[in-house]
């Protein structure tokens, strides 16, 4: 029951940050640091190496009779993103400036549990209660502490992530009431007796595709994907620092999860026209976004931007994997583009943080936030310039980093099945690299701007945090072979053929 202890444990702990007063700050850094070792040690003692898929089913029974259980249940693919989850937190609590209240960092810690949570539960009433706990935290953390039109930004996110999540909710039921009625006579809400081939193929097909309709709209929504995006570039232009590296490096996890945590073992059965629109809609995200963020005057927004096309990756390799997979193209192929979308929801949450507390580094020294504003930083602070450009960089898949492993994984799994439309996902690639290059010329190089005056470079601590993002980036930029395996393993054991 370890593992059930040690959620429980963290949940508590979260709960008391909102009366930790003015240590709060470093109440949650020892919490989520010390549950960052805990789980780094715990899953890389279980996982390191090892094929296996899941790991014990721990559950406390809460209405058994109804199938409503708490139970938690780690993978090969949960516990690399639990890790990388409760790190961006952590991030994100340490470049914060410590002016916060209890409640700000109270805030952030129930985010953290809600996500853990939601990554390790076997229920999907508890993973849907979970998603719902993520949800409102971040709700008050745009809407108390955001700069101009928090409100309304906040409000925005609320209505777009909440009407996915009813959605995925009454995917839930229809799944939990056919099941009682048409097939087993009992109810489950366990995550390994619905999310089940056999059930899918009994059940009409108006509903398997009403069930996969709120499923998809969940998770794109949280990605986010084109169209269902807009309240992406607000929020995380509005929010503070912090919070948007939870958006960004975090809470984008959510969506990818949705799909090879959720959907995976169930691929076999989704319909193709789905997989196809998930195919288009992933190219069109890619080339949109990258279009989109080539306009913007705001680094911050620039790179909202940049992190939902890098998000496209994702339901590609997903489509474009199952629709191999349901032709009996080669498991080697079909595995190898599951994997590349899983190494990329991991690869860009830790990306993303790295660049955004490279941006709010760059606008505490220089005051700006505007590209125009500024210019040839690198002459006065060229620490915090070095760690955004290898940010970029690694955004931008420059072989060497992470994502470069990602992209090329997705891209060598995926050609078979979409052909020489791989070009109009070069052309954004093309795109993506032209924009962040232009932006690290145009800020960090070229002639100072001296209405800047004299600005102060990273302190110890700042560059401490950023050096830790920068070795993982390169590490498995890399050494990718120990976590990707992990994750070709996960996937060739939750398929079947």
């Amino acid at each position: 029951m370890l593992m059930m202890e040690l959620y429980i444990a963290l949940f508590l702990l979260s709960v008391v940050t909102f009366l930790s007063g003015k240590n709060a700050k470093v109440y949650s850094l020892a919490v989520s640091g010390a549950f960052l070792l805990i789980f780094l040690f715990y899953f890389s003692y279980r996982y390191w190496g090892l094929s296996a898929v899941h790991g014990t089913l721990q559950t406390i029974p809460i209405s058994p009779a109804y199938g409503f259980n708490f139970s938690l249940q780690s993978s090969g693919l949960s516990a690399v993103l639990v890790v990388i989850a409760t790190f961006v937190i952590f991030a994100a609590i340490f470049v914060s400036s410590g002016n916060y209240s209890q409640v700000f960092y109270g805030l952030i810690m129930l985010t953290m549990s809600g996500l853990i949570g939601l990554l390790l539960s076997a229920n999907l009433l508890f993973f849907y209660i979970f998603w719902e706990v993520v949800l409102v935290p971040v709700y008050f953390l745009i809407g108390l502490y955001g700069n101009r039109r928090s409100d309304t930004v906040s409000l925005k996110f609320f209505v777009y992530t909440h009407i996915g999540s009813v959605l995925m909710l009454l995917s839930f039921f229809s799944l939990y009431t056919y099941y009682f009625y048409e097939t087993n006579g009992s109810f489950s809400m366990s995550i390994s007796s619905l999310m089940n081939p056999a059930l899918f193929e009994t059940m009409p097909v108006f509903w398997r595709g009403f069930v996969f309709f709120g499923l998809f709209v969940a998770f794109l929504v949280k990605l986010p994907s084109f169209p269902l995006h807009s309240w992406l570039p607000d929020s995380y232009e509005t929010a503070p620092y912090p919070v948007t590296i939870v958006l960004a490096g975090a809470l984008s996890i959510m969506g990818g999860y949705g799909f090879f945590g959720i959907l995976l073992p169930v691929v076999k059965v989704i319909p193709q026209g789905f997989l196809l629109a998930l195919i288009v809609l992933g190219i069109i995200s890619l080339i949109y976004f990258s279009l989109s963020a080539m306009s913007q005057l705001s680094m911050k927004r620039m790179m909202a931007y940049a992190s939902a096309a890098a998000m496209g990756f994702v339901t590609i390799s997903f489509g474009s994997g199952a629709i191999e997979l349901q032709n009996s193209f080669s498991p080697s192929l079909y595995n190898l583009a599951f994997a590349g979308g899983m190494y990329q929801v991991l690869v860009h949450g830790l990306i993303m943080a790295m660049i955004f507390s490279s941006l709010y580094y760059v606008t505490k020294s220089t005051g700006k936030e505007m590209i125009g504003s500024l210019g040839g930083i690198f002459r006065g602070a060229p620490v915090i310039s070095s760690f955004l450009l290898v940010g970029l960089l690694a955004s931008l898949g420059l072989p060497g980093m992470a994502g470069f492993v990602a992209e090329f994984s997705v891209l060598a799994g995926i050609y078979g099945e979409i052909g020489m439309w791989i070009l109009l996902i070069i052309f954004a690639m093309l795109i993506t690299a032209s924009y962040h290059i232009w932006m690290a010329q145009r800020t960090l190089f070229g002639p100072y701007n001296e209405v800047l005056g004299n600005i102060h470079d990273a302190g110890a601590s700042s560059s401490a945090i950023l050096t830790v993002m920068m070795l993982a980036i390169i590490f498995l930029g890399v050494f990718p072979h120990s976590v990707f395996e992990l994750f070709t393993n996960y996937a060739s054991g939750v398929v079947i053929p």
